[in-house]
């Protein structure tokens, strides 16, 4: 039995999350339903997109991910369901699947055309658990919709190489627990614009001459302890998943403030990387 991941930004107040894995299990008594996460900012695509992204590839070839974010039908936003990587995707066509097969091409592409018998106007309960469910049980796309080539991209949300590769401009798109502040630009675009050249990153008012490789590396520890403060330094770093991040060294929002809060790089704020 594959495994169904949700990811949404109903939050935990409402039913809307009960309501679908109540669902799934109606269906498929013996599924595994896994929560990604329900806190994603309200329609939020890019935030969407970084974090199913960096999600999905540690589930097992199979899992089918259902993407419950802008998720109603509408004449300019379709129902689309693909097979990328192995992996299943059903969501809205408003721009998540661009940012997702940004790196990889997806295998096949559908425009869902399925519907339940029961219709209330909550999309991932009406369509997307029937469609999960489908494929859980070895169904494929083709029975549960047409073949589609073109999707929605959303071109102001890539970073962009200035003609003459003197600069990478790009913007902040995810803000995370810590109120760190994730750009577009990857260490794999810097590395290969930058050729090695000398660089100054500005993001906001502030400016960053070195990226580190891991949050600890501004700390000098082979100082005495007591000389060794740098709780709320900021620093450039390349995260986890390989995104260049302006942060807050040990920063804790709710008390003191963060990257996102006191830098002023917010979701959308610009960030450019100037080569020398």
């Amino acid at each position: 039995m594959s495994i169904i991941t949700l990811t949404s930004d109903f939050g935990m107040k409402d039913y809307f999350v009960a309501a679908i894995k109540g669902a799934i299990y109606s269906d498929l008594p013996d599924a595994k339903v896994v929560d990604i996460t329900h806190n994603i900012s309200p329609f939020n695509i890019t935030e969407t997109a970084y974090i199913i992204k960096n999600a999905y590839p540690h589930f097992p070839k199979g899992s089918i991910h259902i993407i419950g974010v802008d998720s109603e039908s509408n004449h300019e936003n379709k129902h689309i369901a693909l097979k990328l990587d192995g992996h299943y995707f059903i969501g809205t066509d408003n721009g998540i699947i661009a940012l997702l097969t940004e790196d990889i091409s997806a295998e096949k592409i559908v425009e869902i055309t399925v519907q339940n018998e029961i219709i209330t106007g909550f999309s991932v309960l009406d369509v997307f658990v029937k469609v999960a469910c489908h494929i859980a049980r070895g169904g494929t796309l083709d029975v549960i919709g047409k073949k589609c080539q073109n999707y929605k991209i959303i071109k102001e949300m890539k970073a962009v190489v200035s003609p003459d590769k003197k600069s990478i401009k790009g913007a902040i798109i995810y803000v995370d627990h810590y109120g760190n502040s994730i750009s577009n630009i990857s260490r794999k675009m810097l590395k290969s614009v930058g050729q090695g050249r000398p660089f100054e990153i500005m993001a906001g008012r502030h400016s960053f001459k070195t990226i580190l490789n891991k949050y600890s590396d501004i700390v000098d520890f082979s100082l005495p302890p007591q000389n060794r403060f740098k709780d709320g330094t900021r620093l450039a770093i390349f995260n986890a998943s390989d995104f260049l991040e302006i942060a807050l060294y040990r920063s804790i929002p709710i008390a003191g403030g963060s990257a996102s809060s006191l830098l002023g790089l917010d979701y959308h704020a610009s960030l450019t990387v100037n080569f020398k």
